[in-house]
């Protein structure tokens, strides 16, 4: 398979841009309580849940259902990666499916999509294991791709929350 740089372009700003909206939402998430002591508090809970959407609508782009283009077995790589995030994550095959079923399951009834027993549907799945996949995921790339690029979503994701904690502290 030859390397589509066209997918693996916005795969990586998706995955980028998932790292964000999450750290956006742990970091509201937080601090919740000294803002919603502020006034407007319906503006900080629609905000902390708009992140929390998009961050799932994100990684499921990138890792959810096979039909998107952006998928990563859509980059034209070797597809050892389901293996390698089990095994990095220290996960069984089950508990990872598991994992991925509830968030496209939740991404289809939830944020994507909405039926009339949107209220009634599972509770909102943790993101961490999700967050988790992205690093796997630029191990992955590395290795396969340039490991001399040597770029680091973590230190993207450091720098990023550096920044939304200075501006909550402006609140």
């Amino acid at each position: 398979m030859k390397l589509n740089i066209k997918v693996l372009d916005e795969q990586l700003h998706t995955v980028r841009d998932f790292l964000f909206h999450y750290s956006s939402y742990r970091i509201l998430l937080q601090n919740v309580e000294a803002l919603l002591e502020k006034e407007s508090c319906e503006f900080w809970v629609y905000t902390i849940n708009a992140h929390y959407y998009q961050a799932i609508n994100l990684w499921s782009m990138v890792f959810g259902t096979d039909s998107n283009e952006i998928h990563w077995k859509n980059i034209g790589l070797n597809p050892e990666l389901g293996t390698l995030i089990i095994s990095d994550l220290n996960l069984s095959e089950k508990e990872y499916y598991l994992y991925w079923k509830e968030i496209t399951e939740w991404r289809n009834n939830s944020s994507a999509h909405r039926g009339p027993d949107f209220r009634r549907s599972t509770p909102t799945p943790g993101l961490e294991t999700a967050r988790n996949v992205i690093f796997v995921y630029e191990k992955w790339v590395n290795k396969h791709i340039d490991p001399s690029l040597e770029f680091s979503f973590k230190k993207v994701e450091e720098e990023y929350c550096k920044d939304v904690e200075k501006i909550i502290n402006v609140f």
